[in-house]
């Protein structure tokens, strides 16, 4: 009986103690967007994007309009063509069309590529700046505002400010 008892005292004396809650987290979010948006590395890459591919865009833009003019002179003239202009009238539409979707899909697919490599650039240095404001607040956990499945976050919890100050004032070099 001796033995039970000095057995179950500790435990007992654990009980009794009080219990400390654990201290509730402080949360906050970072709207990652925002940052590439409003970054001073985020401007220069939009002006690099469209220096790159603003001339071809712009090319692009005027193929699409002249297929769309001769689209519609073909369609208030073909009443008075014969079968023959008709089909070839057709066939040419067609194929500029083909080739404008070409060349939408290759400059699409450059200017992804090119945007994934300045946003990698933008975003390497972000996770020690989120951790250093997060530090520097003492929050406990930081979410992706847009990722985070959060349906209402108070805005007072916003670190996005502080990290695009943050981002800007540090010295990256250029790539």
């Amino acid at each position: 009986m001796k033995q039970r008892i000095l057995f179950i005292l500790p435990f007992l004396c654990l009980l009794m103690t009080p219990v400390q809650a654990a201290k509730p987290g402080k949360i906050g979010y970072v709207n990652m967007q925002e940052v590439i948006d409003k970054s001073k590395l985020g401007r220069q890459a939009q002006e690099t994007l469209k220096k790159k591919f603003g001339d071809r865009q712009q090319e692009l833009a005027k193929e699409q309009q002249s297929i769309q003019q001769l689209q519609q002179t073909f369609d208030k003239d073909k009443a008075l063509m014969s079968k023959k202009e008709l089909d070839k009238k057709t066939a040419e539409i067609r194929e500029r069309k083909k080739k404008f979707q070409q060349k939408v899909a290759q400059l699409q697919k450059e200017v992804a590529q090119e945007e994934n490599k300045l946003a990698n650039r933008i975003l390497e240095p972000t996770p020690a700046i989120i951790a250093a404001v997060a530090k520097n607040k003492q929050v406990s956990a930081v979410f992706e505002r847009r990722q985070s499945g959060l349906l209402y976050i108070d805005d007072g919890l916003d670190l996005t400010a502080e990290v695009i100050k943050r981002l800007n004032a540090k010295k990256l070099d250029p790539k």
